[in-house]
């Protein structure tokens, strides 16, 4: 009789944990020894100064990009973590529930003496756990990686920035969890977030060039991620409490949701 859900998910997901986790130490590791280049390259400054606005919203400001702080921002922190940690969490938040209700696993799994409620906390536990892993595993390969190439990092800027990643990740894997803990349909649950991704990506992205979507930046997710640029300037304890606070209400819709939901249908 298995009574133990957390342990059971991560023992399901192990594998997607443990190749995700080896992607992300290889990119802490690649930038990291690729930095020095960027450093010794002459006239870079000068080049990204003469960039369009548009462009540099990508990178951020063309005076920090060649400090190490600023390139691992941009080249991390910017675009190519919150997309590993973002499909890891929307893929493995979608199938949950959803994807066990679709499988018809999860028929099995509640005929168990547990409450549905019990299933998704420790469910929903199991994903934050996994994000953790690969939270760890992309703190060892920048640190490591900077060893390694012999220039000095922020120890503190750079776990803050992780934490703040991590928090991404929970937000987006568990609105798809609750989306998906709602309807029980894994494409709706993995589209819709993924749609909450990319819009916020875009919007914040954009927010410095296209003056009238500054009204708009409050909704993305993106905004409160890593708008202040976390490795350089520290954590905003409003911002990242701002996901918490998300967290935590979509996991209460979750287990609302999962609780009055007739799964009989």
């Amino acid at each position: 009789m298995l009574l133990n859900v957390y342990l059971k998910s991560l023992r399901d997901s192990k594998k997607s944990i443990i190749y995700y986790s080896i992607g992300t130490m290889v990119l802490g590791l690649y930038v990291t020894l690729f930095y020095p280049t960027i450093r010794d390259s002459t006239g870079l400054t000068d080049f990204l100064e003469q960039l369009p606005e548009a462009m540099l919203a990508f990178i951020g400001d063309a005076d920090t990009y060649t400090t190490p702080e600023g390139f691992l921002n941009a080249e991390v922190f910017g675009f190519m973590g919150p997309m590993i940690f973002g499909i890891f969490a929307i893929i493995a938040g979608a199938g949950t529930i959803a994807g066990e209700e679709e499988s018809h696993s999860l028929d099995q799994l509640l005929a168990n003496p547990v409450s549905r409620k019990t299933v998704l906390l420790q469910k929903a536990a199991a994903l934050l756990t996994g994000l953790f892993v690969l939270s760890l595993a992309l703190w060892i390969g920048i640190i490591g990686g900077a060893k390694i190439a012999g220039f000095g990092l922020s120890l503190i800027g750079t776990t803050q920035a992780i934490f703040s990643l991590y928090v991404l990740g929970g937000t987006l894997g568990l609105i798809a969890l609750a989306v998906g803990a709602s309807t029980g349909k894994k494409s709706l649950a993995g589209g819709l977030t993924a749609a909450v991704g990319i819009i916020g990506f875009l919007l914040d992205t954009f927010l410095s060039v296209v003056d009238a979507l500054d009204p708009l930046r409050f909704i993305s997710v993106f905004y409160y991620f890593n708008h202040n640029d976390v490795i350089i300037n520290g954590i905003n304890p409003v911002h990242c409490f701002t996901l918490i606070a998300v967290v935590a209400i979509v996991l209460v819709v979750a287990v609302w949701r999962f609780e009055t939901r007739d799964l009989t249908n």
